[in-house]
């Protein structure tokens, strides 16, 4: 078990929820005190005369990869498996569409939707209303999703990052990652200086990052990327043989995981990915035959990977067997799966059990989002249709 991140995500879904909610609190409480609750402050980041956002930002994120690259060093926590656990599938040019939608709103309206909330939770009316826009634009895009065809799901590259892409040790890119963070913030100070001076603003000097506290948290930053990177030379256990043995679920099952607790699998399409951008399971990860092997899945130890073959199998590639977790395939491949999923229910009789009647909704409920048509309610339990019988009037107010 890993503490904490992958336990609280999976096996204590319940107290994760109150963790989560306990660092939303926290998360709130540093953007309101480092000035994220007022717009004229997060727009100057884009006229480059105050970069806060950036370096408060990035700090973050900063802090948190080089910390968890530790941790991940020494065997506290797993890192490929928190990653799978929090992210989403990167998909190129939706996301490019996205982010600079975002960036437009964000400078029309002087919040981006965390600080929207925050300014509201401060008290801002300016904050309030952005954040109203957020909600009703997520309902608006809800509501167009549909019509959008398969724009959405455009260019889908599944779960990747920068370890994938670069063939990086992890602690080796966070060690880069925290220098290039360290030149940005030198770089940002240079445009303030250079922006100030040309506003012939005065700026408070206790508002500055004196130079003795910035040296220390990049020397904490840097130091603490360096200890990631020795973690390189402890030696690194096998998995264990008795996971090389793929469990074999069925349709059912797999619907079941991936509809009512997405977050305790990840599945691998092993089909063409043109065929997989048509149909797939939701949330899945369009990998192709080969590309399992460029994945890296034995620093991946989620909870449970679940693979999908074009044709019936109950085995695993020999590419997925370096997998530490639980690992599964789908019984009877993509046919049971189709056969399964895009095929109507047929409605259960009315004398049907209560396990019958819940199988029948699950796969009704997946097969209309799937296809976008609507499955008709089960029947009353009990066997019966009839009306009540009207009683007959004999005084008070029955007539």
């Amino acid at each position: 078990m890993m503490f904490p991140l992958d336990n609280l995500l999976v096996e204590q879904r319940e107290l994760g929820l109150v963790v989560a909610v306990a660092c939303g609190f926290g998360f709130g409480f540093v953007l309101e005190r480092a000035g994220f609750g007022q717009a004229s402050k997060l727009v100057s980041q884009f006229y480059g005369d105050d970069m806060t956002v950036f370096k408060v930002m990035f700090t973050g994120i900063v802090t948190a990869m080089v910390g968890l690259a530790l941790l991940a060093g020494v065997g506290l926590v797993d890192f490929a498996a928190v990653a799978s656990s929090a992210t989403s599938s990167t998909w190129l040019v939706p996301l490019a569409v996205a982010g600079f939608l975002l960036g437009v709103g964000f400078i029309t309206a002087g919040y981006c939707p965390g600080t929207s909330l925050v300014a509201a939770a401060s008290g801002n009316v300016d904050g309030a209303l952005t954040f109203a826009g957020v909600i009703g634009g997520t309902l608006v895009y809800s509501e167009l999703q549909p019509l959008m065809g398969s724009f959405p799901d455009m260019t889908d590259q599944g779960q990747l990052y920068l370890w994938q892409v670069t063939g990086l040790p992890i602690p080796v890119l966070a060690l880069l990652v925290a220098l290039v963070a360290i030149g940005c913030f030198l770089g940002a100070e240079k445009l303030e200086k250079i922006f100030i001076s040309r506003q012939q603003l005065q700026v408070d000097p206790a508002e500055r990052w004196q130079l003795q506290p910035r040296r220390w948290a990049f020397a904490a930053m840097a130091g603490i990327a360096l200890a990631a990177v020795a973690t390189l030379a402890l030696p690194v256990s096998a998995p264990a043989a008795a996971l090389r043995h793929p469990e074999v679920l069925s349709p059912q099952q797999v619907a079941e995981m991936v509809l009512q607790e997405p977050w305790k699998v990840r599945v691998l399409d092993l089909r063409d990915p043109k065929e997989c951008a048509k149909q797939r399971i939701p949330g899945s990860e369009c990998v192709g035959p080969t590309g399992i092997a460029k994945l890296g899945l034995g620093d991946d130890a989620g909870s449970r990977m679940i693979l999908l073959a074009k044709e019936v199998t109950a085995t695993a590639p020999a590419e997925a067997l370096a997998y530490p977790g639980r690992l599964a395939v789908v019984a009877g491949g993509y046919a049971a799966w189709r056969g399964y999923a895009f095929t109507a229910p047929a409605m259960p009789a009315p004398a049907a059990s209560a396990a019958e009647r819940q199988a029948y909704q699950l796969r009704a409920g997946l097969h209309s989002a799937l296809t976008g048509a609507q499955q008709a309610a089960p029947p009353a339990a009990g066997g019966g249709t009839a009306a009540p019988k009207k009683k007959k009037g004999g005084g008070g107010c029955s007539g």
